[in-house]
């Protein structure tokens, strides 16, 4: 059978084995609908578009891959993500796994999940312990992909990755919390990874548990709606190592920032290690509870930068490292290596989401890496040697370009000097990313996408009507792209 092309129609998207219409198809379109805005319609039709739905003999929600290569790539990135719009949008709570075509079973979501005690309450929505054993070799799922050995570290991450290193190897933590930040895709996710793996399967073997900031707050919502608030805390707290990825997300919402930071207090005070990430440090998250900004900046916190050119390259041997595991034939040659690393010049991600564009114009065919090949898939993903921007870059020039702080930017503060290089700080942000109006929102306090569709309404019409905003957006856009 021909190999048919990359971008899947909706109408073989949408395939549902046995499910109601009107149904389980409803979420899911809705789901799809969501991922779509967040993701780029780039990404969404060479990684989302291609899943479909069933339904398990025990009634979960089974989300199927074409390939392990997508299976994996959908659960690093966006898993946590899908299954939070899929518990908010799903009024039976229903689990939901991410499987590779062909496999018969539900396979363990999370590594890093700890085996349940045979006494203890079942843990709320989004905690449920792995009880799969551990391989007889010491090794976990994932371990290959989200370890120290594949992590490559330059000068904009070697400070994060010595102190993770550091707390994997003390006895006691020599740190905590630990705070790692940096923008979307420059590595946190991996070395929290990492720092969970090295410490279950190390010379001591410690009880670790990873978890995003949306299935920390979706547990406790739930626990609290089930009134069981005992479980997750012996949950979350019952643990060596607790590593909680875009802690971003629990800032502004009082109740669960309260028990994050009585959860993270406890540990501490156990000598328990905590290890933390956001895209922002401490100082500039919107946290309400000024106890919890104290606790956070009073740990380490260690940047993680965009890679250079050198530490690009290295990453990218990596990455086409692991893709031959799944795809032996897959060759490519150093020329097109070196003209990837010095195009791609955003984060390790894109560099991913091009080289998984490249694998299926190539190795699922059976044809050659050539240069040709690559550009189009640059092309294809709207990516140039031009550099892109980020919302954080736009935010610090606009905030040093009027003498005010990023914190007073994305704070709630609704002063004339404030308000005006917000606006202006949207609509660059609209203007001079790809990022979605709701991506957007979030990274501006996470307000909503409407605020953003305001402000970017507000600017555009000042610019219309001559005032002196589009001389100050002129000398901005020219800052940030000089």
């Amino acid at each position: 059978m021909a190999f048919n092309k990359l971008a899947v129609s909706e109408a073989n998207t949408a395939i549902i084995d046995g499910l109601d219409a009107g149904g389980i198809s409803a979420i899911w379109r809705r789901v799809r609908a969501h991922l779509r805005e967040e993701c780029g319609p780039a990404l969404y039709s060479q990684e989302i578009a291609r899943l479909r739905v069933r339904l398990s003999e025990t009634g979960a929600l089974v989300i199927i891959a074409p390939s392990n290569f997508n299976r994996d790539w959908v659960e690093d990135h966006w898993g946590a993500r899908i299954r939070a719009l899929w518990a908010e949008l799903d009024p039976s709570h229903r689990d939901v796994h991410l499987l590779a075509e062909g496999q018969d079973a539900p396979q363990p979501v999370m590594a890093a999940r700890l085996p349940a005690a045979a006494s203890r309450s079942p843990a709320p929505t989004g905690l449920t312990a792995d009880t799969a054993p551990t391989p007889a070799d010491g090794t976990s799922p994932g371990d290959a992909r989200f370890s120290f050995d594949s992590f490559r570290v330059g000068p904009a991450n070697e400070v994060a990755a010595a102190a993770a290193r550091t707390m994997v190897g003390a006895s006691t933590p020599p740190f905590n919390p630990v705070f790692f930040y940096g923008d979307y895709g420059v590595g946190k996710t991996h070395l929290l990874h990492a720092v969970a793996s090295a410490a279950r399967n190390g010379s001591r073997p410690r009880k670790a548990l990873y978890l995003t900031a949306e299935e920390f707050l979706s547990g406790f919502v739930t626990a609290m709606k089930a009134r069981d608030t005992i479980s997750f805390k012996e949950t979350v707290r019952g643990v060596d190592v607790l590593l909680i990825d875009d802690v971003h997300f629990i800032a502004g919402k009082p109740k669960t920032e309260d028990e994050f930071l009585h959860t993270i207090a406890a540990l501490v005070a156990e000598n328990k290690q905590v290890v933390l990430a956001s895209h922002k440090p401490p100082a500039e998250l919107q946290m309400q509870d000024e106890r919890l900004r104290s606790l956070l900046t009073g740990g380490l916190s260690c940047p993680l930068g965009k890679p250079d050119l050198d530490l690009r390259r290295q990453i990218l041997d990596c990455k086409i490292a692991q893709a031959t595991c799944h795809y032996p034939t897959f060759d490519v040659s150093e020329a097109v290596r070196d003209f990837l690393a010095a195009r791609i010049t955003s984060s390790p991600r894109e560099m991913e989401g091009v080289l998984n564009n490249v694998i299926c114009r190539t190795a699922l065919i059976g044809q050659p890496v050539t240069m040709e090949v690559v550009s189009t898939a640059l092309r294809e993903l709207s990516l140039s040697s031009e550099r892109r921007l980020t919302v954080d870059e736009i935010q610090k020039v606009v905030a040093t370009h009027f003498g005010i702080s990023t914190a007073d930017i994305c704070s709630k503060r609704r002063t004339q000097a404030v308000v005006r290089p917000r606006h202006i700080a949207m609509y660059l942000a609209k203007t001079l990313t790809t990022r979605s109006l709701p991506d957007i929102g979030r990274r501006f306090g996470g307000r909503d996408h409407s605020t953003v569709i305001h402000a970017v309404s507000k600017v555009t019409g000042m610019i219309d009507a001559g005032d002196s905003v589009a001389d100050e957006i002129d000398a901005l856009t020219r800052e940030l792209q000089g």
